[in-house]
């Protein structure tokens, strides 16, 4: 069974939708390229928020994280809504999340100050559960998106996270939310891993 919110995907096109016509004559890899400057400034936020104490920034980096998933949606709805897909457009969209992640963890892990095995260990995590659902690519074998700590479900968190913070700011809750993508993350990478394999041996046996 499938887990993790990237399974949401389509009810959340559904709800954002009504954006697609007022997009009709954008160039959808400039939205993808939007996300940067998005990513970067809820990065901010998120430090100024924990390593400053400035705690209004959280409710800054919520707006910017849902922005951020309005985004990295709208660009593919209007480059198939309106036949713009390019290799190039399909490129940007798998990598501006990315940066935006690049951009986001490293300050959380200077920000929280953790044990220093667990802000490497999460740096590390952010990059494998990448790297273990595209693993397969070279192969034929698709994209994985499976797991509970993918992507979006990282990006949810952080804002579920920000939103707490906010209402409890005694709690170090970012150190959790650390721990929570470590953990997570092992299960994601192994349920991606095993998916790619059970793929990969039927391809071969020609099933």
């Amino acid at each position: 069974m499938d887990i993790g919110l990237y399974q949401a995907k389509h009810p959340f096109r559904k709800l954002i939708g009504w954006l697609v016509p007022l997009c009709k004559t954008l160039n959808p890899n400039w939205i993808s390229l939007a996300l940067l400057p998005v990513g970067g400034l809820m990065a901010w936020c998120c430090w100024q928020a924990v390593q400053n104490g400035q705690s209004l920034f959280l409710l800054y980096a919520i707006f910017l994280g849902f922005l951020r998933m309005v985004l990295a949606t709208l660009d593919g709805m209007v480059a198939t809504t309106y036949s713009k897909s390019t290799c190039v457009g399909d490129i940007l969209n798998r990598i501006t999340p990315e940066v935006c992640d690049l951009m986001l963890y490293p300050v959380l892990v200077l920000a929280a100050k953790p044990p220093e095995f667990l802000g490497l260990a999460v740096l590390s995590m952010s990059w494998a559960i990448g790297f273990a659902g595209s693993v397969g690519a070279p192969s034929g074998v698709p994209v994985q998106s499976v797991g509970p700590c993918g992507q979006t479900d990282r990006l949810a968190a952080t804002m579920i996270t920000c939103g707490l913070q906010f209402l409890f700011p005694a709690v170090p809750l970012f150190k959790f939310l650390l721990y929570w993508i470590l953990i997570g993350g092992l299960l994601t990478v192994m349920l991606r891993v095993k998916r790619t394999l059970k793929i990969a041996r039927e391809t071969d046996r020609g099933v």
